[in-house]
């Protein structure tokens, strides 16, 4: 670089100069004062003319046109529709979760249709099974269907 005051007395016009064209090209954007245009003709519009759309036919394919042989379509399956027969409605007895008696084997107190039935786990009383319990919940099969029961305070 220039050493001394030599490069200060260079650079300094150069620097002002294009902040200078910096800033005259910003004011001059944001100016209102917008051409106006002094040649007013007439402008004239012509219809656009649309093509006529072409209308064709698809023909089936009877031949395949690259081994030369007969076309045969593939017979699609036939599905045969099962109706789907449902389930009855099971109507649980009323049931109660009261508690659990600690021991060995836990047994588990279970309120049915007004009944206290003491029960262990996989134990059937009356078609209700009991399958999991714990403390505050047990789980209860009767006729297929699960449901889990939690315990009244």
């Amino acid at each position: 670089m220039l050493k001394g005051k030599k490069g200060l007395y260079i650079l300094l016009p150069l620097v002002v100069f294009i902040w200078g064209a910096i800033i005259y090209q910003v004011t001059d954007a944001f100016s209102d004062d917008d051409p106006l245009a002094t040649d007013s003709t007439a402008i004239t519009f012509s219809k656009i003319e649309g093509k006529e759309r072409d209308h064709f036919l698809i023909s089936s394919v009877t031949r395949d046109p690259f081994l030369g042989t007969m076309y045969k379509p593939k017979k699609e399956p036939v599905k045969k529709i099962t109706p789907r027969v449902k389930k009855p409605e099971v109507t649980w007895p009323s049931v109660t979760y009261k508690g659990m008696v600690t021991g060995n084997p836990v047994i588990y107190l279970i309120e049915i249709n007004g009944t206290d039935q003491l029960m262990q786990r996989n134990e059937v009383v009356s078609d209700i099974k009991l399958i999991k319990a714990s403390s505050s919940w047990v789980q209860l099969r009767f006729k297929g269907e699960a449901k889990r029961f939690e315990i009244l305070n």
